[in-house]
């Protein structure tokens, strides 16, 4: 039951993303807002490098931190996969695995990182003299992923 609990979580989570990621409009940040408000604005407007930024500046082992970044790199790189621009496909691909790395760094059992991560090694697979840049592949090797 637990598994079924944590796959509906996950595809609302998705949902919700890709419902998100048609938001391009830039909206001011309220500075007064709580931290997780401002984080999910700028999440909801595709502002990942500024809610990034903004984290940046707290200590990143205090627990409600982790979870705003993983949840940040976790959309960013969920947008990275389905923004689709296919000459720069590679790009964000390669943007795409570089967060969903970031994302096991902070929490090795997130399923929907690792999840991603296999989806987009498998479309690697199938196109001949193409893979993650170098520096891609030792970030995967060091969160446990092989290619």
């Amino acid at each position: 039951m637990n598994s079924l609990i944590k796959r509906t979580c996950t595809v609302i989570m998705l949902i919700t993303l890709l419902t998100a990621c048609g938001n391009s409009g830039q909206e001011h940040i309220d500075e007064n807002l709580p931290l997780e408000q401002q984080v999910d604005r700028l999440i909801e407007n595709n502002s990942y490098t500024t809610a990034l930024n903004i984290l940046a500046q707290y200590d990143r082992e205090n627990p409600e931190i982790k979870v705003l970044l993983e949840k940040t790199h976790l959309n960013y790189g969920l947008h990275s996969m389905h923004t689709f621009d296919q000459t720069e496909m590679r790009t964000r691909m390669n943007n795409a695995l570089v967060q969903f790395t970031e994302v096991l760094k902070l929490n090795p059992n997130n399923v929907v990182a690792r999840e991603q991560i296999e989806q987009i090694l498998m479309i690697y697979s199938t196109i001949p003299n193409r893979e993650p840049d170098p520096d891609v592949i030792e970030a995967l090797r060091e969160v446990g992923v092989e290619y």
